[in-house]
């Protein structure tokens, strides 16, 4: 990793401040559960009641062989706490049939979820921060990198950078529903402090064609992490500054904000949302109302 990018990660997590100071009222709690390491992302088991949570564990940008995954209910109840372990700092997770794609620093892990072991890693080239992972109704796995910039596509066995850092400098959050691939973005024009000159926003990439076209009053409203969806509404995590924004209809709203906890990767099933709060070492499950 390149020093001046290990030095801006050090710089944010020490000195992050927020911009938003109004607290405002969280939707109801179905559970909330501590004793993670950093827990970057959650992922839903799309047949079964279980959820994936990656847990850094140490400094997001550290190669020290410490990150895992945990293995829980839906209803927040520990099955495994480390149950896919000897990686470095593990972020998005997604999941097809027979796999469990982990976004890790410059390399992608392929776990098999019926057996919990971790098959291979992949390495993506001239990857500094792979952050989110989202697979497609072809079965092709994306995957963001927030520091390098662009993104990176897994296809046939092979892993290739697909979107150049140019095109899309900052990605972070990946969604993939409805047919189209959505991408949520940091910002651009990165400080020692992690802001940034322009917030980022939402955009549908034309998987043909690679353009992005911004969602309409989506375009620039946090350092946006994850994106889940819950009866035809976006939820975007801001992680930043730790707001929970729904976006529906073309209306963005602030629906809470987490003073200071860093949301994390969203996931969600029927009327759950859950939130991975990093520095706090927990994950929240949030009741949305239809």
């Amino acid at each position: 990793m390149k020093k001046g990018l290990q030095k801006t990660l050090s710089v944010a997590i020490a000195c992050l401040s927020l911009s938003a100071n109004v607290v405002l009222a969280a939707p109801d709690k179905a559970w909330s559960l501590v004793g993670f390491d950093e827990p970057e992302s959650v992922l839903v088991h799309p047949t079964k009641p279980l959820l994936f949570v990656s847990n850094v564990n140490g400094h997001p940008a550290a190669l020290n062989g410490k990150g895992y995954i945990s293995l829980l209910s839906d209803e927040g109840k520990v099955i495994r706490h480390v149950w896919v372990n000897g990686m470095d700092a593990p972020k998005g997770l997604a999941m097809d049939a027979q796999y469990l794609y982990v976004a890790d620093m410059q390399q992608m892990h392929i776990v098999d979820h019926e057996k919990g072991e971790l098959v291979k890693s992949i390495k993506a080239e001239d990857s500094v921060m792979l952050n989110d992972v989202v697979i497609d109704d072809k079965g092709v796995v994306y995957l963001s990198d927030i520091l390098g910039g662009g993104l990176y596509r897994y296809e046939n066995e092979t892993l290739t950078k697909w979107i150049s850092s140019e095109a899309l400098p900052h990605p972070n959050g990946l969604l993939f529903n409805h047919g189209q691939l959505t991408v949520a973005t940091w910002g651009t024009g990165l400080h020692d402090d992690f802001s940034t000159d322009v917030l980022g926003g939402l955009s549908v990439i034309d998987r043909e064609t690679k353009k992005l076209t911004p969602y309409k009053n989506g375009e620039a409203f946090g350092n946006l992490d994850g994106i889940a969806e819950i009866n035809g509404a976006l939820f975007i995590s801001d992680w930043m500054n730790g707001n929970i924004f729904k976006y529906k209809d073309q209306t963005l709203e602030l629906l809470f904000n987490e003073p200071k906890k860093f949301t994390g990767d969203l996931s969600s099933k029927g009327n759950l949302l859950f939130v991975p709060l990093m520095f706090s070492q927990r994950i929240d499950a949030y009741q949305i109302e239809p």
